[in-house]
């Protein structure tokens, strides 16, 4: 009987502590989404650009990404005097690449067009996480070159992993990292954001820098020039074009 009532103890102490653990990871998500200038006006954003450059291997390759709601983008980047196209239209993900000598829309792989479901959410997946089916867990408090962040894991339905770790004084997000299925590979990557400004009242990170073991050219260093909101646009925009 004794023993009994010790594991009812040790299972109340459990659940209790996971609730209170879930409960930090929630504020913490809520305290980023304050810090950055709020729900409503996060998801007042219907159109979204940036444009900018990447710069890799001594290279500086323009760039311009375009979204729309719902899970509509287009990245296009210039390399060569040539433009290279991703896109997802909301059903179905496109590319056009002419380094690879051709220069007709092609339908993107699945595997591709996961990715590309990711980065078409530019809210983010931890943005109304719980809607979107993921859930999510405070690893800890950690030191990041020399400052203290909260580590927060995000886990989608298809098990794909994601640590953002948010500045503890800001709670602006500083690093992401990433661990994507891709059948049975597992492509990891790490994003370090910086250079914060405001957007019509929204923070954004106006430098980022991009590395990946899986990348053979190394780390890529990102820049945003200019960032455009609100402005019209119609869907066919991100339509795969016809085959000429």
């Amino acid at each position: 009987m004794r023993q009994l009532k010790v594991l009812f103890t040790i299972l109340i102490i459990f659940s209790i502590s996971g609730k209170v653990f879930s409960q930090d990871a929630d504020e913490i998500v809520n305290k980023y989404i304050s810090a950055i200038g709020g729900l409503d006006k996060i998801l007042a954003v219907k159109t979204l650009k940036y444009s900018g450059k990447t710069s890799v291997s001594g290279m500086d390759i323009p760039f311009v990404q375009t979204y729309k709601r719902p899970l509509m983008m287009l990245s296009e980047v210039t390399i060569q005097g040539m433009a290279v196209k991703q896109a997802y239209d909301g059903k179905t993900g496109w590319f056009i690449n002419p380094l690879m000598g051709k220069k007709d829309p092609d339908v993107m792989p699945k595997d591709a067009e996961k990715a590309m479901v990711k980065q078409a959410d530019f809210d983010g997946e931890i943005v109304n996480y719980k809607e979107k089916g993921n859930t999510i867990e405070l690893i800890g408090k950690e030191d990041l070159e020399g400052s203290p962040v909260y580590n927060v894991k995000l886990t989608t339905k298809d098990s794909s992993t994601t640590n953002y770790y948010f500045d503890a004084d800001s709670y602006l997000l500083i690093k992401e990292t990433d661990k994507i299925k891709f059948d049975t590979k597992e492509v990891n990557s790490e994003i370090l954001y910086s250079d914060f400004k405001p957007v019509d009242g929204i923070m954004r990170p106006f430098a980022m820098e991009v590395k990946s073991p899986d990348n053979p050219m190394g780390p890529l260093k990102i820049i945003i020039e200019k960032t455009e909101i609100n402005f019209p646009l119609e869907d066919s925009f991100f339509k795969m074009p016809e085959t000429k």
